[in-house]
């Protein structure tokens, strides 16, 4: 334990030491006298130490609780000694392993270890009622790794997109710095500046520009997302050193686009500067290139001027378009990634509590409740009765802690296959999550095995179907097949559409627990708000990248071709069509980017929702409402961007346009 304040434990001292968060908020300090009832008996214990336990970092009580709340309830520890009951037993023993040398990042080796400890002692112990979890496979270390492994996988998708974009951003930026400062370089070279301090004035401003946003944008995420998910895990995570701290991949993402700044503009400049002082005075000459593949078809000479234009302005530019087809494209696979997680989470609830388990409420029965009493209670409450254990599943060298679930007739608790689709358990042999599947590298024939916990007989089956499972991984089977295989059915949870008094946690020695749907509901928002908080963040600073990155490439492209706006004009087209003709290859470019990004989001979507929890799984058929959601925030931003830039179409010095390229 870790001692906060008082006496640190020694065998054979008096006193109780008490749970940090459980006296904070009960008010209780050292040298307090309790009073206490266990196991019937009252007694008064002095509080000697205010500490922690690392057993206890995630904790539930029992399971009475959908979640942890910590500090309504807590842990105290005590010494043998002073145990006022007459027949003291210990109910848990904990095993270290000499060759598990590692605490918190288990490796592969370790695992091995602890399994083959695991195994002899279910061998030595299997004509017992003993449960042997390892430490991987304890609730609090699987509870935070869980959480450790979505924040990483977070963090991994969503940067990389930033990134990109932001980089993106940066390249854009930065060429349109050095061609709006063409003359002045040219300047510069004409006065006999080197070019080495020409290179050394672009790239430090680029770089301080760059350092500046990126420190910005770290001390902003800090004090808003960061704050945030560390008060929402503060809330079920005790831990004496949890604190945030700056991570060293911070430091790298900042390097790697103030590397990428200097080498935008270094590359910008250094083209520049390869060219004479008079050349590089005068407006850069537009870009050259042969016809295109289309110019030589028949449908050339079908369409309209407008079209004809475009395409040739598409062939001259095909970096420039490349960049806006690419920019587009990220911006709407953020925005569908954001979109499809937001609608992918929500939809949990309806599907598992309305579509998968609909019962309003759920019995929780102790170990050992015989089979009549829980039996009568399906009676009185026309529920549906369930064997749920969570139990070693092997398969060859494979094994993983899965849930084994056997099911009595009913359809308050049901199964869906990938597509969506109920289902109907087989009769001769189990189905398997399609989680499970994937992890195990299971086929459909396949036999597993398992062991139910104070049973000495393992039992086989053999796999015939797939479903999924929204959480809660493992296989399933019917009751007839269960017991056609020697098993003894053993319900500890019923499933009842009447309410069930919550008083019977208390007044029933049976009864371990009793859940509403709501409060499971309540539990799952609660839960979810921090990764509902991180999406709504994702989509504001997709919105954000994309208009910077539209409006960037769009004054670029504007510059470029702002000697063929001006010739247009003097034409005799009016504003209007010069503005038609610059946004019709806007929509053009967008489209084709909004399109490439619908896949490419999708695809981001599955792998980032694979990955955010091994114990979860979705149905990925979202619905049309996040892909019209990104196509008309990405098109609303185009056209909005297009239009602003385009209208500078009016505004142009014809003079200045026109002159320096004869």
């Amino acid at each position: 334990m870790l001692l906060h304040k008082g006496v640190q434990y020694e065998r054979d001292l008096h006193g109780i030491w008490i749970d940090r968060y459980f006296a904070e908020k009960q008010g209780i300090d050292v040298g307090d006298n309790l009073s206490l009832i266990c196991d019937g008996t009252a007694f008064d214990e002095i509080v000697m130490g205010i500490m922690e336990n690392p057993d206890h970092t995630y904790f539930k009580i029992d399971d009475t609780y959908t979640e942890p709340d910590i500090g309504a309830y807590g842990y105290a520890f005590l010494d043998s000694g002073d145990y006022p009951g007459q027949d003291f037993q210990f109910d848990s023993m904990y095993i270290d392993l000499k060759n598990v040398t590692n605490q918190f990042e288990l490796t592969d080796a370790d695992k091995r270890e602890i399994e083959k400890a695991k195994s002899e002692i279910q061998e030595l112990f299997k004509d017992r009622n003993i449960t042997c979890v390892s430490k991987k496979d304890d609730g609090g270390y699987d509870s935070i790794h869980s959480d450790l492994d979505a924040d990483e996988t977070l963090e991994i998708v969503f940067p990389c997109l930033f990134i990109s974009i932001a980089l993106l951003g940066i390249v854009s930026t930065m060429t349109r710095l050095v061609l709006k400062q063409r003359t002045i370089i040219g300047t510069f070279k004409a006065l006999g500046f080197a070019q080495e301090t020409v290179f050394i004035h672009y790239i430090t401003y680029s770089v301080v520009v760059c350092l500046m946003g990126c420190i910005t944008g770290a001390v902003a995420g800090w004090y808003s997302l960061g704050i945030y998910i560390f008060d929402v895990l503060k809330l079920y995570y005790s831990h004496p050193f949890g604190r945030m701290e700056l991570s060293s991949r911070v430091v790298i993402v900042i390097s790697i686009v103030a590397a990428m700044s200097a080498m935008t503009n270094y590359l910008s400049c250094r083209g520049i500067l390869s060219l004479r002082a008079s050349e590089i005075l005068r407006p850069e000459p537009p870009a050259m290139s042969g016809a295109g593949f289309i110019e030589k078809t028949p449908i050339w000479n079908k369409l309209s001027f407008a079209s004809r234009w475009n395409i040739r302005d598409i062939n001259r530019n095909r970096v420039r378009t490349l960049a806006g087809i690419v920019g587009v494209m990220l911006c709407t696979a953020l925005m569908l990634t954001a979109f499809g997680m937001d609608e992918l989470n929500k939809g949990v609830e309806n599907w598992k509590y309305l579509r998968l388990t609909p019962a309003n409420f759920e019995i929780g029965f102790t170990a050992g409740t015989d089979y009549n009493t829980v039996y009568d209670y399906s009676r009185r409450f026309r529920g549906q009765m369930v064997e749920k254990v969570q139990t070693d599943v092997t398969k060859g060298d494979e094994i993983g802690l899965y849930y084994v679930t056997v099911m009595d007739k009913g359809n308050l608790y049901m199964f869906q296959d990938g597509d969506g689709n109920f289902m109907n358990l087989p009769e001769k042999g189990a189905a398997v999550s399609s989680k499970v599947m994937d992890e195990m590298g299971l086929n459909i024939g396949d036999e597993v095995s398992f062991r139910i916990p104070g049973v000495r007989d393992k039992f086989k089956v053999r796999i015939c179907d797939v479903f999924k499972a929204p959480d809660e991984q493992g296989i399933a089977m019917k009751r007839e097949y269960f017991e056609s295989i020697n098993g003894e059915f053993k319900p500890n949870l019923l499933f009842t559409n009447m309410t069930v008094p919550k008083r019977y946690v208390t007044e029933r020695e049976e009864i371990l627990s009793v859940f509403s749907k709501n409060e499971y509901i309540r539990a799952m928002n609660l839960k979810r708000a921090a990764t509902d908080q991180e999406v709504y963040y994702v989509m504001t600073i997709a919105v954000m990248l994309g208009i910077v990155v539209m409006y960037n490439l769009g004054i670029l492209s504007f510059v470029e071709k702002i000697r063929e706006v001006a010739t247009l004009k003097v034409l005799g087209f009016s504003t209007g069509n010069i503005r038609w003709i610059l946004n019709q290859q806007s929509i053009i470019i967008d489209g084709i980017g909004t399109g490439l990004g619908l896949i490419l989001g999708k695809t981001i979507l599955i792998f980032t929702m694979d990955n955010i929890d091994y114990s979860t799984d979705f149905i990925y058929k979202i619905s049309l409402k996040p892909y019209l959601l990104s196509v008309f925030v990405s098109f609303v931003l185009s056209v909005t961007v297009n239009a602003v830039i385009s209208s500078r179409a009016k505004n142009i010095n014809m003079v200045d346009a026109l002159k320096g390229v004869e």
